[in-house]
């Protein structure tokens, strides 16, 4: 069993790894004792009084600036929390606690230009980022990847591609239009959902999936070796259109869409396949949950917080 200090505990997926700790217990998740990381990773001082007060056996870093506009409105807080962030963690588990296990987050984005391929992205697939929050996370990464091989700390770095899930922020896109679904259907606003690009292609996962192959990786460490990188992926790419399309076939109204060119990025890649083969192989780990029942949960989430709007 396993002590683990969690940054990123109040994000979408942090929250919901708190929640699943909390209703497994520590004989299903791993994790004997969990503890939140407060504060902000760019002040070295309560970086280094939080890992050294609590020598973790594993930190799962998770907190980042993740989302892709604000990221490309303030290119310099991206690369300050995703990139020197990082940079302080590792530094203090070097000096402070040694034998801790650093697991980190990264992200799919990284492979950026590498999709163009339009072959399935292996973990040996270029970090090509096309934006500045996929550079400051390739850069973590790369970082991650050397400490782990030649800077006297044990890493292990996960690579998720898009997941999503109940209580994600409605400026991701699948919150985004079920939010706009839940709105028309209570008469808040005119039966128009504005979007942007519908034909890309993306893997998604539900997050508790994602979730599912943090505990994996945190149950199997002493089998992994030090610098390892997995892709978390289902391994089939969906069209934007297509998860729309579920969508409103899950509402009650009849829809018009509209594309909004604000919506649109400067450098959308049209189609994201994922091989998860390695992860897959080597700890067992499955994407189990139907896409269907994710959709479901998240449009009866955001009906769910209009309802509560309007009691």
């Amino acid at each position: 069993m396993t002590s683990l200090l969690l940054t990123g505990s109040t994000g979408f997926v942090g929250e919901r790894f708190c929640e699943r700790i909390a209703q497994a217990g520590s004989a299903c998740s791993g994790v004997t004792q969990l503890s939140r990381f407060n504060g902000s990773v760019l002040d070295e001082d309560n970086v280094r009084r939080q890992i050294e007060a609590l020598q973790p056996d594993v930190i799962l870093h998770l907190a980042a600036l993740s989302h892709v506009p604000t990221c490309l409105e303030q290119p310099e807080k991206a690369w300050a929390v995703n990139t020197t962030g990082t940079l302080m963690l590792l530094q203090a588990c070097v000096k402070y606690s040694p034998a801790t296990t650093f697991i980190y987050a990264g992200s799919s984005d990284c492979y950026g230009a590498s999709f163009k391929t339009l072959q399935p992205i292996t973990e040996a697939s270029l970090l090509q980022p096309l934006n500045p929050y996929a550079a400051s996370k390739a850069a973590a990464d790369l970082m991650v990847g050397q400490y782990g091989m030649s800077g006297g700390l044990k890493t292990i770095r996960l690579r998720p591609f898009n997941h999503t899930g109940s209580h994600q922020r409605q400026d991701f896109v699948v919150p985004s239009f079920a939010a706009q679904i839940a709105a028309i259907e209570a008469g808040l606003q005119p039966a128009v959902i504005k979007v942007g690009n519908l034909d890309a292609e993306r893997d998604f996962l539900d997050v508790d999936d994602v979730i599912s192959a943090y505990f994996t990786v945190i149950r199997q460490l002493e089998s992994i070796d030090s610098g390892s990188v997995f892709n978390i992926a289902s391994g089939q790419p969906r069209s934007i259109r297509s998860i729309l399309d579920e969508l409103l076939k899950l509402g009650t109204e009849t829809i018009q869409v509209e594309l909004d060119p604000t919506r649109l990025r400067p450098s959308d890649i049209p189609t994201v396949q994922a091989d998860s083969r390695r992860l897959q192989q080597m700890t067992g780990w499955r994407a189990e949950i139907p896409w269907s029942e994710t959709l479901k949960g998240i449009l009866a989430q955001q009906r769910q917080r209009l309802a509560r709007k309007s009691d």
